[in-house]
């Protein structure tokens, strides 16, 4: 097989309610800081502080899609690269080893870090949503 085409690749879809399910019993504090990084998390509470949780309907909240694409878009990239991003037991790959952020045009941009959060390359990732669905595909070079 041609090098050029070594990729890893991951989806994930995420149905809302679920979602809204796992915040219920837990404090969304406590879920944000467990999957979004700080660049993340400082774009989540800039939605938050502008669309408060209680006051819009949960499925068309900017803070609950952005929740529910980062973590779908953090998903699909996990399973795109774990057969690609060498850890130890101690250096386990996680949430937070995936930061997606904004492009200049808006296209969601993925940074990829090792267990000691240094950044070793960036992939690819699609996101979409529809009423109460989240899709994200994640693309990993091998090159890491």
């Amino acid at each position: 097989m041609n090098g050029a085409f070594a990729h890893g690749i991951g989806v994930d879809i995420l149905h809302l309610p679920r979602l809204l399910s796992l915040l219920s019993r837990r404090p969304i504090s406590k879920f944000t800081r467990r999957i979004l990084t700080s660049n993340e998390l400082a774009e989540f509470q800039r939605f938050s502080s502008t669309e408060p949780l209680n006051h819009t309907p949960a499925l068309s909240n900017p803070a609950i899609r952005f929740l529910a694409t980062r973590w779908a878009a953090k998903e699909a990239a996990y399973k795109a690269s774990t057969n690609l991003i060498p850890t130890t037991k101690e250096q386990w790959i996680g949430w937070k080893n995936f930061e997606i952020m904004k492009g200049s045009r808006g296209e969601p941009l993925l940074t990829i870090r090792d267990g000691s959060g240094e950044k070793i390359g960036n992939g690819q990732v699609s996101i979409s949503h529809d009423g109460e669905y989240v899709i994200a595909i994640a693309m990993v070079p091998q090159t890491l």
